[in-house]
């Protein structure tokens, strides 16, 4: 039995081989550095963050890359329904002001123009973000399936990258 730890690939699991500040994964091919190494072919973990707050909406697109798929899968739904809000606005502002004709909506109707383009632009890029992650995006994004998405997050495999190498009675004798 070891006791001792070992340095894996956070990937498939293989021992690293150590150089200078990083590692190199003879499997994967490629430099692993030392903030991705695992110990015991453990895995990657994953934050599981099981919520987003509406201010994140403000901000730039490398701070949003940061951020978990889930919370911009939430983001995103906040931002269809901002999106939804502001187009009725937009809507309803032209409306009285063609109705009424007067000019008394109009800085309403601009404003609320403005916010929906705003929007619209932040949802693509969350579009984008987690087209690139999934392959796809969702098209609607409800309570049921963000609660199934934290629920196969938190079931997620955790057993370690190990392969046996031998058979259980070959190991008794």
């Amino acid at each position: 039995m070891k006791n001792q730890s070992v340095i894996t690939c956070p990937y498939c699991g293989s021992e690293l081989v150590q150089q200078q500040r990083e590692y190199y994964c003879d499997f994967c091919v490629m430099n692993v550095p030392e903030t991705l190494v695992q110990r015991n072919h453990e895995r990657i973990s994953v934050r599981v963050r099981d919520f987003a707050l509406e201010v994140h909406l403000e901000r730039t697109t490398p701070e949003l890359m940061m951020l978990s798929t889930f919370e911009l899968l939430r983001l995103l739904k906040y931002a269809r329904a901002e999106r939804t809000s502001f187009y009725r606005y937009l809507n309803t502002f032209y409306k009285a002001r063609k109705h009424g004709n007067t000019d008394e909506f109009k800085e309403s109707e601009e404003y609320s123009g403005t916010e929906y383009e705003k929007i619209t632009r932040k949802m693509f890029v969350l579009e984008n973000i987690i087209r690139q992650r999934l392959g796809y995006v969702p098209h609607r994004i409800t309570e049921g399936y963000l609660a199934k998405y934290v629920d196969y997050m938190k079931k997620d495999k955790h057993k370690p990258m190990v392969i046996r190498q031998q058979r259980n009675e070959e190991k008794k004798a």
